[in-house]
């Protein structure tokens, strides 16, 4: 009887086994159009009780497919560095990225635990396809094209020298905020996001003013200036002269507009930068009355918080180590090891 049921089971193993060798190209080829967006280690519950702790996991909602999975802290780590700053960069500011990342995510993860919501099966959301906090292995080939197996493997060995550490203020998992180039100065988090913390605050950054894409502009026709004010203030009123609409401009310490009125409508620096598509909130804006246009002459790229990606580059170049950075553009932080108490 046992002899009959252990061959059963070569039998039933080596047809698995077979019909994988033939299904798996199959579904690589024919899926490879509309199913390119998530093909990282995936485990399914059952199968991820058994061989990986709670912690060891994200557990999120992928956008790109609609659908809730859990991918390993280190392999999703990757992927999000490699979404979040351009593989060319220097090592140890990668290295800063992926420590700043896995900060983040891992206080949205405890977050997510305290939350008590039932209904609720995820941690946060990504976009394997769009890059959004994450991208795919597949991604990463489309856009790397001949490059992906020395990029990623660039990335990967900067994940794995760090891991799993992170950033801690009074014990606690900091806002690991970060954007891509800030004005010259880093933003405090009061001004920007409201709530003061003492280790998001004005720190220089003199590498971003050299960054590539520091400055921009963005020209607005007047009507549709005047139509997108009206959009959001319908009871706005407006002089006769254009010129004149704009006043009472106030800026934070980090350069970014605090307050600014437009006819008769006051506002928010992140408020026109949402409504015109601005690069950052750190603007200065000129009619001209020739071509009846506004124009908008932008400094940085983002909300200007916290640790910034060029400007980590520029420090990487200079020859600090991710450590560096990270005190840096963090203050009164620390990085440790999340297995500390192990």
């Amino acid at each position: 009887m046992n002899k009959k049921w252990n061959f059963k089971k070569k039998i039933l193993l080596l047809s698995i086994m077979f019909l994988s060798m033939v299904l798996i190209p199959l579904l690589s080829v024919y899926g490879k159009k509309s199913n390119l967006c998530l093909k990282s280690p995936i485990l399914e519950n059952a199968e991820l009780k058994k061989s990986i702790k709670s912690d060891d996991c994200f557990c999120v909602l992928d956008e790109a497919t609609n659908k809730i999975v859990k991918i390993p802290d280190k392999e999703f780590l990757c992927g999000v560095v490699a979404s979040e700053m351009p593989a060319l960069f220097e090592e140890e500011a990668l290295k800063a990225q992926a420590v700043a990342s896995y900060t983040y995510f891992c206080r949205e993860r405890n977050k997510f635990k305290n939350l008590k919501n039932p209904d609720r099966k995820y941690e946060f959301t990504v976009d394997s396809c769009k890059g959004l906090n994450y991208i795919s292995k597949e991604q990463m080939k489309i856009r790397w094209g001949n490059n992906f197996e020395k990029f990623y493997s660039k990335i990967e060995k900067c994940v794995s020298e760090v891991f799993p550490e992170v950033i801690e203020n009074d014990g606690d998992l900091i806002l690991a905020a970060y954007h891509a180039i800030s004005s010259g100065e880093t933003e405090k988090s009061e001004d920007v996001f409201g709530g003061d913390l003492n280790y998001l605050t004005n720190v220089e950054s003199p590498g971003d003013k050299l960054a590539k894409g520091y400055e921009s502009k963005a020209e607005v026709p007047l009507e549709i200036f005047k139509e997108k004010i009206l959009k959001e203030y319908k009871e706005c009123k407006f002089g006769d002269n254009p010129s004149d609409w704009i006043k009472d401009l106030s800026r934070t310490q980090g350069g970014m507009v605090k307050g600014i009125t437009i006819g008769s409508y006051k506002t928010t620096g992140n408020q026109v930068r949402n409504m015109f598509d601005l690069r950052s909130a750190d603007f200065e804006i000129f009619y001209d009355s020739q071509e009846r246009k506004f124009i908008f002459t932008v400094y940085g790229y983002g909300h200007g918080v916290g640790m910034s990606q060029n400007g980590a580059q520029y420090m990487a170049k200079q020859g600090s180590n991710y450590k560096q950075i990270l005190s840096w553009y963090y203050p009164n932080t620390s990085v440790v090891s999340l297995n500390k108490s192990d």
